[in-house]
């Protein structure tokens, strides 16, 4: 292995680690003076399906776009190049010298951190968030082997972003029913949210509370016994001495529901810094809070309908109406055939409003529109998920399917998207058309007449049936079909061509 040089220039000296995902090597730069060494990390995508190997190179080359620029902060290894070598992903990425926490003796042998210690951790990890955060980026996996203690200054390194991860995980799993078969993060330090798929980024906060109560505590965060009703953390009894308010900071970054969590690392930051001051306060105390309500009971009284509007609806609605800005652009460029730029406006769209399931399923009709058909299932199934009841996202869910010829799981979303809404005529048509492809062509007219019996003007569907018609060599029905199709719409170019290949069957000797 020492021999072998990646992309005929990192020589190999030893593999550091194998997991799942890659292989990382320790290597050296045979091009650049005094070859210095580097950390070089193997990513090869779990299938070798064209489709996959595609998306596989068009994630790879976003994500070196993302890590290039996340190297400008001074706490991430800098990325140093990136590779494609046989249809295998390399990433060069600086050394850093020191030991991530799971090899410290106290992770190891079950020692606690002092307050003091784990706040000032927080404080190093948190500033790192910040920056990853303010770049739109989701770490989606802290824990202490991905947290680095640097030997030249003792400054938290953080590394191993597990976006990349998703190109190795990237297969085709028709038993499952998944494009990515594996959520990105590790057990007992992911937020629950993370697990269904919907990262947010506030579930690297819990990931690194996480981190935090296992030095507090010395256990693993799995080992924790939880509440039966709430499903949040007990740990404070097994914790040495630490403080109630800064317990009480640890709780609100731990929270089981992402809503009741700290929204983003800023408000953690502040609270902390609050604690060092002596000014951190969850509540006033029962006598000021007396005091305030009896000097001050009637200002409340005309406050309270202003501050409703302005402190809460204000903001909410601004918010809304600018993702609703985001969302209305995208559309707008779809129709302009500026397909990046509308997954652009999309992305915006849901990094204010997370749960906007329009956005995310035209993100996935744009990204079909390129071809990106793993990446348009992914959005649709987002939508899915924060939506079951949207039948136009597994309508989409149905289109990425049959676009990457998984034509029976194809079936199964449209019937979802029918379920959902019994009127959904495109469920019935794009049904019908994946029923055609299957060669099951009286299936495909029964479905399809479905469509006309909700929009009887919908010409695609007569062509449809015309079609289906045309291949069980019924040439007078199909005739009759398609016929139907150019009264309502007289120049369909594939209607037309159709009724002349019936014409030319009916007119035989």
């Amino acid at each position: 292995m020492s021999d072998e040089l990646i992309g005929g220039r990192y020589q190999v000296i030893k593999c550091l680690r194998t997991t799942g995902f890659c292989q990382t090597f320790l290597a050296k730069d045979t091009q650049l003076p005094g070859n210095p060494r580097c950390v070089v990390k193997k990513l090869q995508p779990q299938s070798g399906e064209q489709y996959i190997l595609e998306t596989a190179r068009r994630l790879f080359s976003n994500e070196a776009k993302v890590l290039y620029k996340l190297s400008n902060h001074p706490q991430i290894p800098r990325l140093l190049a990136h590779l494609e070598v046989d249809e295998q992903f390399y990433l060069a990425q600086e050394f850093i010298e020191g030991k991530d926490l799971s090899q410290d003796e106290r992770f190891q042998n079950g020692k606690r951190w002092s307050e003091s210690e784990v706040r000032l951790f927080l404080i190093d990890v948190l500033g790192i968030l910040s920056f990853v955060h303010q770049n739109n980026v989701i770490h989606r996996d802290i824990k202490p082997s991905n947290l680095i203690r640097r030997d030249s200054d003792g400054k938290i390194v953080l590394i191993d972003f597990g976006a990349v991860k998703e190109i190795t995980n990237m297969t085709l799993t028709e038993g499952q029913g998944n494009v990515l078969t594996v959520a990105i993060g590790t057990p007992g330090y992911m937020a629950s949210e993370q697990q269904r798929g919907d990262p947010r980024f506030n579930s690297d906060i819990y990931a690194l509370a996480m981190t935090a109560i296992h030095a507090l505590t010395g256990f693993h965060p799995d080992l924790i016994p939880r509440d039966r009703d709430t499903g949040e953390i007990n740990w404070r009894e097994r914790a040495g001495e630490c403080s109630k308010s800064f317990a009480d900071i640890i709780d609100r970054m731990a929270r089981n529901d992402f809503t009741k969590r700290y929204q983003n690392v800023n408000e953690v930051i502040d609270d902390l810094q609050r604690l060092e001051t002596g000014t951190f306060s969850r509540k006033p105390s029962a006598s000021v809070r007396t005091a305030h309500i009896f000097n001050a009971r009637w200002l409340w009284f005309i406050l309270i309908p202003i501050l409703a509007l302005l402190g809460f609806l204000g903001p909410n609605i601004w918010r809304a109406l600018k993702a609703l800005g985001y969302y209305n652009q995208g559309n707008a460029l779809i129709k302009e055939e500026k397909f990046e730029e509308a997954i652009a406006a999309f992305d915006q769209a849901v990094s204010i409003k997370p749960d906007f399931v329009e956005a995310w399923t035209n993100k996935g009709f744009a990204q079909g529109k390129l071809g990106r058909h793993l990446e348009k299932f992914s959005s649709c199934a987002r939508a899915t998920h924060i939506a079951p009841d949207f039948a136009e996202a597994w309508n989409c869910r149905g289109l990425a399917r049959g676009d990457l010829r998984q034509y029976e799981l194809a079936l199964i979303e449209f019937d979802k998207a029918i379920a959902v809404d019994e009127d959904f005529y495109n469920g019935y048509f794009n049904k019908g058309q994946v029923l055609l492809k299957l060669g099951k062509l009286e299936e495909s007219i029964i479905t399809t007449r479905q469509v006309l019996s909700i929009k009887p003007d919908y010409y695609f569907a007569w062509t449809q049936i015309c079609q289906a018609f045309y291949q069980l060599k019924q040439y007078e029905e199909a005739k009759a079909h398609c016929e139907e199709s150019l009264r309502i719409k007289p120049d369909h170019q594939t209607t037309i061509r159709l009724l002349e290949k019936i014409d030319s069957e009916l007119n035989k000797p």
